[in-house]
């Protein structure tokens, strides 16, 4: 799997330096998730066998690594949904998409880590974003015509499951791995659209506050 160059616009990168680049992101990848964001690029160079000067040569800061760090995760989580959900049906596919989701962030917490330090409007991350958007609009799109989720559903509400799957799976993995699943079933639950259910009585987030809340987790930390 590829990543996104923080130059887009820049001539494709010579078949050695590519695969110079890739091993610098895998390297930076495993520290993050091993030892979180507290690495420096001469920690990376050393884990990924490369010379200090070649890590330079592809990220100016580190800002740029954790970037294309981000960039990767995105990239192998989309990638691993769109796969999943390509022969199931609707609810499976929402099903598949949140429960995916969760393994991620459990399974590696150099990506929830990731997810409260990058600069989200940083354009390097645009294009894995809109793919990641087109990805739940589609899987939401396609249960909502079926039926299947509850009418006050709406996309924005996925940031706001994420996020409760994410919190507790960082409290409980240490000692209880795997406990957020039953918290997505009961998630789940709450999302079908069979069966009596109480009126919500708080509105969905806003994509304004959504971004809101981005730019302001980039400014504290």
């Amino acid at each position: 799997m590829t990543t996104i160059d923080p130059a887009p616009a820049a001539r494709p990168l010579r078949a050695d330096a590519a695969r110079n680049r890739r091993r610098i992101v895998v390297a930076a990848r495993e520290l993050f998730a091993e030892r979180g964001l507290d690495v420096t690029l001469d920690d990376v160079a050393a884990h990924a066998g490369v010379g200090v000067g070649t890590v330079y040569r592809r990220f100016a800061n580190r800002d740029e690594l954790v970037e294309a760090v981000f960039v990767d995760h995105i990239r192998e989580v989309t990638e691993r949904i769109e796969s999943d959900i390509a022969d199931v049906g609707p609810w499976d596919a929402l099903a598949l998409l949140l429960n995916a989701v969760g393994e991620f962030v459990a399974d590696d917490r150099g990506l929830a880590t990731l997810l409260t330090s990058v600069d989200h409007s940083a354009p390097v991350l645009e294009e894995a974003k809109q793919a990641v958007s087109r990805l739940v609009e589609g899987v939401y799109g396609r249960a909502r015509e079926a039926g299947v989720i509850r009418d006050e559903l709406v996309e924005t509400d996925f940031f706001g499951i994420v996020c409760m799957i994410s919190a507790i799976s960082e409290a409980t993995e240490s000692v209880a791995p795997g406990a957020w699943r039953r918290y997505m079933e009961l998630l789940l639950d709450g999302i079908r659209a069979d069966g009596p259910r109480v009126p919500l009585a708080v509105p969905a987030l806003t994509a304004e506050q959504i971004q809101e809340l981005d730019s302001r987790k980039h400014v504290r930390h």
